[in-house]
């Protein structure tokens, strides 16, 4: 199976990481058409079920080159946030929270974000474990990414917010999670593809 590189250097990685920020933004701004920025009642399975669809096809359109039965990853983002809509947890990549004060958005950010980072990261995890070494270490990345980024996010949105007194601020501070979390995710998928899986690592 020869999916992936075996000898990438800086120039292909930054290659891969600027496409993979790319669609996953593009991704987010597609779903907007559908999905309606909102707090976590509003939105539920089928709102996660369209944005974890529009989110991963545009992903696969770069990860396709690079794993082997890529279509498991659409599969696998269209079942998880649909999952995730129907939990407390909710699809926090579209949810904006419901005070100002910056404080509980920092807090609440990290530990919401690192719970939907491994909800969503056990699903990719199933993905990814037939091809790279280690995968565990997605997990890893994915809660890291999600748990940095949202509080990121919220907080600008909300100093944006308390500026200007626009709700599209807040959807400005989405823009930033998604860009930051397909930014440390793709760092992350870059060093995981490095390393193919042969016969023996088993």
């Amino acid at each position: 199976m020869k999916w992936v590189y075996e000898n990438w250097d800086l120039e292909t990685d930054l290659g891969f990481i600027i496409q993979w920020i790319f669609v996953t933004l593009a991704g987010f701004l597609v779903s907007l058409i559908w999905i309606e920025i909102g707090e976590r009642p509003d939105l539920g399975a089928l709102e996660g079920a369209v944005g974890g669809l529009i989110i991963s096809v545009s992903q696969w359109f770069v990860l396709k080159d690079h794993i082997s039965q890529s279509w498991r990853w659409i599969f696998v983002h269209v079942l998880i946030w649909t999952i995730i809509g129907l939990t407390p947890i909710g699809l926090l990549g579209w949810v904006i929270p419901r005070t100002l004060n910056l404080t509980p958005r920092i807090v609440y950010g990290v530990i919401e974000g690192a719970k939907l980072g491994l909800c969503l990261s056990i699903g990719q995890w199933w993905v990814l474990r037939t091809e790279v070494l280690k995968p565990w270490r997605w997990i890893i990345a994915s809660v890291l990414s999600w748990g940095i980024a949202l509080p990121i996010g919220w907080m600008f949105g909300g100093i944006l917010r308390q500026g200007t007194s626009f709700f599209l601020g807040d959807v400005l501070g989405l823009v930033l999670v998604w860009t930051i979390v397909a930014g440390m995710t793709g760092i992350a998928l870059t060093r995981l593809l490095w390393y193919p899986v042969r016969s023996g690592n088993w």
